[in-house]
């Protein structure tokens, strides 16, 4: 209603607009100031006259476009609906060159863009550029492309656009002009996405920097995401909610965005963070550990090696590389040495090693969580000396995220390199970047790699905390050493923990870090 009102409008209208207390009114207006000030729209007050939006047109769109949505009955009337359909169908029938490709998921924001102008336009609202980036526009192939799509638009909807609406619509067309190619893509956007994967493995060890799938669709990603930045737009994820459930993917893209805020002094929005981690987590279903050589071992025949060869080729066909099936009483023809792990159905006599997992030949679930930890075994060892390394402390008397990250300072400074003070900052940038509260789990962290091994200070307060717009009960902070190997297998663990209310809820009642540990990893704190 404030975004397309053009005078002043009483609280007390507002109220009995949507039959509801003037109280009411009155919190709400809190809620929306804050919210307008993250388009730098400011809304006004008069005394007996009323409030009303102050900014910037584009400004102003923006906030149209993201706060009220993408549904045309919203902004009122058939008509208005109609319109939307019109526009719908002209964008549909142009017909682009082949340099230009635009998913539907572009395409949409495209068509609703169009709208909202055209609905700006009627009401006298116009758009008004910067010199650099009109000249930025009308450089680009996507000026012609525009002025294409106005004419259609004149002629069919009796509307006239004014040049700088035009270079605006320009704007949005470079910015959702998908690369398909990664020969189009520039030197300067590939040297960015390898430096996006850098960042991942610096800031967390979790190692992409092989992946190629990951650095190609970063590529062919971020071309346009900076079009997006340069020039103030922004592109709505519509499953964003959806893809902050993978909070270890969405975490990992919030870091790798940390050069392009460097190098572009602009901060990127959640919603083409969470475009991001699609990417990222998508690497992470592909980045599997080195693959391994498996001995099975049977007691009675085999067929019964075969069975249990095909349940683990089943659960575990992609981290295999190969599986050899003997009899018990033929293992001295074999080097047990050279295998990863033994999976065996009866014990096995003689020293080696290789572990071994002992198992049913049918196998149950227990059987299975073993030879998942055999085959994450490299990562395990590390998950185990993070732990050892760690401090817990539980019913701790703090009250809000500052006194929390205040302790954790105070701690971490005890036991790395760094002052109390320096760590705090570090705290606060990385807060800033985006949340790192996840349901009653939040995960701060610094930006820096330590000398000492890592480790993690965990703190259950005595009641829970807010953290942003969570309620948190656990803070968890992981701290990572320098020269350490890649940390996947403990990145994937903390997913699935992050992930699993129960596991939280028992881990809630821990008394140390080995009974924490052991909840982390999937168990159950029986003590």
């Amino acid at each position: 209603m404030l975004l397309f009102s053009n005078s002043y409008i009483k609280q007390q209208e507002l109220a009995d607009m949507f039959y509801v207390s003037l109280s009411l009114i009155n919190k709400d207006i809190k809620k929306v100031r804050k919210l307008l000030k993250d388009y730098n729209i400011e809304l006004i007050s008069k005394p007996y006259y009323g409030m009303k939006i102050k900014g910037n047109e584009k400004d102003i769109r923006l906030a149209i476009r993201n706060e009220i949505g993408e549904d045309p009955s919203i902004f009122g009337g058939d008509n208005k609906e109609y319109l939307f359909k019109q526009i719908q169908d002209i964008i549909n029938d142009i017909d682009f060159p082949d340099s230009f490709y635009m998913p539907y998921a572009n395409f949409k924001n495209l068509v609703i863009h169009i709208y909202i102008s055209i609905l700006r336009i009627r009401e006298g609202k116009y758009i008004n550029l910067p010199e650099d980036l009109s000249k930025r526009a009308i450089s680009r192939d996507e000026f012609d492309i525009a002025n294409k799509v106005v004419d259609e638009l004149s002629k069919k909807l009796d509307i006239e656009f004014p040049k700088d609406e035009i270079l605006y619509l320009t704007m949005h067309l470079i910015s959702k002009n998908a690369v398909t190619n990664y020969e189009k893509v520039s030197q300067e956007i590939s040297e960015l996405a390898q430096l996006m994967i850098d960042e991942i493995y610096k800031v967390t060890k979790y190692d992409f920097r092989s992946n190629i799938d990951l650095f190609f669709a970063l590529s062919l990603h971020i071309g346009p995401l900076i079009e997006r930045l340069r020039y103030g737009l922004t592109m709505k994820n519509p499953i964003l909610e959806d893809i902050k459930k993978n909070q270890i993917a969405f975490m990992l893209a919030t870091i790798a965005t940390n050069p392009i805020s460097k190098i572009y002094k602009k901060k990127v929005s959640d919603d083409e963070i969470g475009y991001i981690a699609l990417h990222v987590a998508s690497a992470m279903e592909r980045n599997f550990l080195e693959k391994r050589d498996i001995l099975v071992v049977c007691g009675s025949g085999n067929a019964s090696a075969q069975i249990m060869k095909t349940q683990i080729e089943r659960r575990y066909k992609e981290e295999i590389n190969s599986i050899t099936l003997t009899d018990v009483s033929k293992l001295d023809l074999y080097n047990l040495d050279k295998f990863d792990f033994i999976v065996s159905s009866i014990e096995i006599k003689g020293k080696t090693r290789t572990p071994i997992v002992y198992v049913d030949v049918i196998f149950k679930q227990k059987d299975f969580d073993l030879i998942e930890d055999a085959i994450n075994i490299d990562g395990m060892a590390e998950i185990n000396n993070i732990f050892i390394n760690s401090i817990f402390v539980r019913d701790i008397d703090i009250k809000d995220r500052s006194e929390a990250l205040d302790k954790l300072s105070e701690i971490a400074s005890e036991k790395i390199n760094l002052s109390k003070d320096e760590i705090r900052n570090q705290y606060e940038k990385r807060e800033k970047m985006a949340f790192t509260a996840y349901g009653k789990v939040a995960i701060p962290h610094i930006l820096e790699q330590v000398e000492t091994e890592s480790f993690a200070i965990i703190l259950i307060p005595k009641k829970g905390i807010k953290w942003s717009d969570e309620d948190v009960n656990i803070i968890y902070s992981l701290f990572v050493k320098k020269d350490i190997g890649d940390m996947n297998a403990y990145y994937e663990k903390l997913g699935d923990y992050l992930n699993n209310d129960e596991l939280i809820d028992e881990s809630l009642k821990s008394n140390n870090k080995i009974e924490f540990m052991n909840i982390f990893l999937g168990g159950k704190n029986n003590e």
